[in-house]
């Protein structure tokens, strides 16, 4: 019955997936437990109307908001499962177990915390990307804070790296652009993009596409810049 079946890698999807995203915007589908707009029906519409508008993929948050979202789309969806620490710091997939629920529920790409904070150890991050290649069958984009961990996130495997938590108030152009000389996977510009012009910077910096998502999809985070703008007169 399986005779003459041919299994598409997932470095043959990975590509698809690439090229389908270069150059664009994907948009981050988030919510807080405590935020007004927590909940799957809400994500899966603020996913809709971003890919309305032209977004090229999308990161959402935990196996219900991705398996609505994937449902919505065949487009690029990066998935996350989002967890907290023994200090109760955001620990983005800590571990396999995380990453199995993500990509089960339809997320093409797995991404995941590769900081030194949350992965000191090499080997052990790098036995954690092994095994979502292994056993998972999907690629693996590291989010990092620095270059140094995005250097030794390439050097272990993860197939593309990521800007996302790198910190601050306003997108680290200067971090992006050492990335983008320092590794030969392709680098996603996240974090604290919230102008168009932005973007259209980080492109041309080299990143392959950017993510955006607090100011596109966080009423609260967007307003609350509005009010502050205006207290300050």
């Amino acid at each position: 019955m399986w005779q003459g079946l041919i299994r598409i890698s997932y470095k043959e999807r990975f590509l698809t997936h690439l090229e389908a995203i270069k150059g664009g915007l994907i948009v981050s589908c988030q919510a807080l437990e405590d935020e007004p707009l927590h909940g799957t029906v809400y994500m899966v519409g603020m996913a809709r109307a971003a890919l309305m508008a032209g977004a090229v993929g999308i990161r959402a948050n935990g196996p219900e908001d991705i398996a609505g979202i994937r449902r919505l789309t065949d487009k690029p969806i990066i998935g996350i499962l989002k967890k907290l620490d023994q200090e109760g710091k955001v620990f983005i997939t800590p571990d396999l177990e995380s990453a199995a629920l993500v990509a089960q529920a339809g997320a093409d790409i797995v991404a995941a915390d590769c900081t030194v904070e949350h992965h000191p150890d090499s080997a052990e991050l790098k036995q954690l990307i092994d095994s979502i290649h292994s056993y998972l069958d999907v690629p693996v984009m590291a989010d990092c804070s620095n270059l140094a961990e995005a250097v030794r996130a390439e050097r272990l495997g993860a197939d593309l790296v990521a800007t996302t938590l790198a910190g601050g108030t306003e997108p680290d152009f200067g971090l992006l652009e050492a990335i983008v000389n320092a590794v030969q996977v392709p680098v996603i510009a996240e974090g604290n993009y919230w102008h168009p012009e932005e973007v259209v910077k980080a492109i041309r910096l080299g990143a392959h596409a950017v993510v955006v998502g607090s100011a596109i999809t966080r009423p609260q985070a967007i307003t609350a810049r509005f009010v502050s703008a205006l207290r300050r007169g």
